[in-house]
């Protein structure tokens, strides 16, 4: 009775654990999927590629890619060993939760798509997207369902286990590797951010230089003017904001950048007017006008 406890309990481990490694090899290798196709398929209304997307199906594969193999394996010996029963409870109502799940994802993510797709998604996109979804989480539902209607051990089922083990690793080392042909290397991922940083800087500084134009009615002379009247910009980067007064109602701002974003396709829509190339850049500013069409000075 004693053995039968401890089993149950490692049962219910062992099988919590694969599940939940499970879940995330299907949202990694998903996210990978759907980033792939925003890329690939550009959206000319929205930005649908993210590279974090991206970089979060790398780490989950990654890290839970090999816990669910080695688990997987580890429960298929106890089963063919008589030490996990195919009939026990802990393996029956864990499966059926991962089933509801399974159902629940593609329920959830086609009524999504539908959605996006009466929103205006390519047609193309929307096909490629329902593809993925039902290849996942259609696969997972698939595959245990099928599991839980075994009620011995066969050598047609485990062969059968077996060519979905050698399915699945193929599948995932194909997206894994694949992901990293759409994403930037870590030394440019870096690089980005630094200037993104610079940007958010430049930003700030453009505000603070508007909110004064809008109470003072003129423009400060110098940044250190906005110190003392409470309209001090808040900067984090350690890249200097120049700013030098060109016009009555008209300045420039410059700083030095790490790279050019010229041709990036990825940047948001809101840095945009923020394009720049790299080394020392300055942007002409009007502190009385719609900004979104300021080009690039140099």
């Amino acid at each position: 009775m004693e053995n039968q406890k401890n089993s149950n309990a490692q049962d219910f481990f062992l099988f919590l654990l694969m599940f939940l490694a499970l879940g995330f090899l299907a949202f990694g290798s998903g996210s990978i999927l759907f980033q792939a196709i925003g890329k690939f398929l550009p959206d000319e209304i929205a930005n649908t590629f993210d590279q974090g997307g991206v970089r979060f199906g790398i780490a989950a594969i990654f890290i839970a890619g090999p816990i669910f193999l080695v688990i997987a394996k580890v429960i298929n010996k106890r089963i063919v060993g008589g030490i996990t029963l195919l009939e026990a409870g802990v393996r029956k109502w864990l499966t059926y939760i991962v089933l509801f799940f399974a159902a629940a994802t593609v329920i959830g993510d086609l009524i999504t798509l539908i959605f996006n797709f009466l929103s205006g998604e390519t047609t193309v996109q929307f096909l490629l997207k329902v593809l993925t979804v039902l290849i996942i989480a259609g696969g997972i539902f698939a595959y245990y369902f099928w599991d839980m209607r075994k009620t011995q051990i066969e050598e047609k089922a485990s062969k059968i286990n077996k060519a979905a083990a050698e399915a699945l690793l193929v599948f995932l080392l194909i997206v894994f590797l694949g992901a990293f042909f759409i994403i930037d290397s870590p030394t440019v991922a870096r690089l980005k951010r630094i200037d993104n940083q610079t940007i958010s800087d430049v930003q700030s500084v453009d505000n603070s230089v508007r909110n004064f134009f809008t109470q003072a009615g003129k423009l400060p002379q110098a940044l250190s003017d906005l110190e003392k009247t409470g309209f001090s910009p808040y900067l984090q980067s350690t890249n200097k904001v120049e700013y030098e007064v060109t016009g009555e109602n008209s300045y420039k701002l410059c700083s030095t950048f790490q790279r050019a974003n010229l041709d990036d396709k990825d940047v948001y829509e809101s840095l945009k007017e923020w394009r720049h190339s790299v080394g020392k850049v300055c942007f002409e500013r009007l502190a009385l006008a719609d900004n979104t069409k300021n080009p690039l000075s140099k």
